[in-house]
């Protein structure tokens, strides 16, 4: 009988560890962000936008697009442009949220996009004129976009903006610098909102020989994470080449396209479920209990 109970509770034991390790792999999850800044908001990069989707869905890479208010605004309001939305989301393709806060944008003279938590007595000069709304006004409005929105760059790394998280959001990314594409999530706090964030490194920042060395240095458990921008996609035809490029390296990594993936699917690789891991805790207790004392 003991046998028997031994045999089953090491047969939960390794159940849970292969829940907990995620599926053997050689490849990292490889995630490609998107940002769409608001002062590109046009049709014409929406069309360099969609000419990216088409070359990615070539090589069954995942993106994570993260769209800031003035490009929904965009897609809301023509039904062509809302059902290419539809389709990248059908297709896997994460619709998420970016947003440029207000005390950053003031200190870069970058373009805030209307919406914060900040009280309006409280915005310098005329900036309450500008005002469109607080955060639950921008998840609102982005959560018109198909699919559902789960992550998001919010930017909130400056005083103040930290105000800024939204609460229905689970996840976060973040980071500009080369040694910022590879890592794993952590657990960090946004005005008292406990939110898992992953961290991603420009990919400009960095010649294709050394982006491709970090992607062979991650280990399987790693998330290996570069952003791009819109605009920086449709400054040129040699940095469009380099982005599909980029794609087809990934392509031949990974031909599956299983470890391509957006930011919400790495994030959930790679967080250990709390249940899980209690589970296993109780399992290899009991083992412990259970097993044969020698005397």
């Amino acid at each position: 009988m003991i046998k028997i109970r031994l045999g089953l509770l090491k047969a939960i034991v390794l159940i849970l560890l292969g829940g907990y390790a995620g599926p053997l792999r050689a490849t990292p999850y490889a995630v490609f962000v998107v940002h769409c800044e608001p002062r590109n908001a046009d049709e014409e990069s929406l069309l360099q936008l969609r000419e990216m989707v088409i070359k990615a869905d070539q090589h069954q890479v995942k993106l994570t697009i993260d769209l800031t208010p003035p490009w929904v605004e965009m897609i809301l309001t023509d039904t062509l442009f809302f059902g290419w939305a539809i389709a990248w989301n059908e297709a896997g393709h994460e619709l998420g949220a970016h947003h440029h806060p207000y005390w950053v944008s003031k200190e870069r003279g970058t373009h805030w996009d209307g919406y914060t938590n900040t009280p309006q007595e409280d915005l310098l000069d005329d900036d309450a004129e500008d005002y469109l709304g607080d955060m639950d006004d921008y998840l609102a409005l982005l959560n018109q976009l198909p699919g559902t929105r789960t992550s998001g760059t919010l930017g909130l790394g400056y005083a103040g903006d930290e105000l800024d998280w939204p609460q229905d959001l689970l996840y976060s990314a973040k980071g500009h610098a080369y040694d910022e594409i590879v890592g794993q999530p952590e657990l960090v706090d946004y005005d008292g909102h406990e939110v898992w964030q992953m961290n991603h490194g420009l990919f400009w920042n960095a010649p294709p020989s050394l982006i491709e060395a970090a992607y062979h240095g991650a280990g399987p458990d790693d998330i290996f994470a570069v952003v791009t921008h819109v605009s920086n996609y449709e400054e040129s035809a040699e940095s469009a080449q380099a982005v599909e490029d980029f794609f087809t390296f990934l392509g031949n990594e990974d031909p599956s396209g299983d470890s391509l993936v957006t930011v919400t699917q790495a994030m959930r690789a790679t967080i250990p479920e709390p249940a899980t891991g209690a589970l296993l805790v109780l399992a290899c207790s009991m083992l412990a209990a259970m097993r044969p004392r020698m005397y």
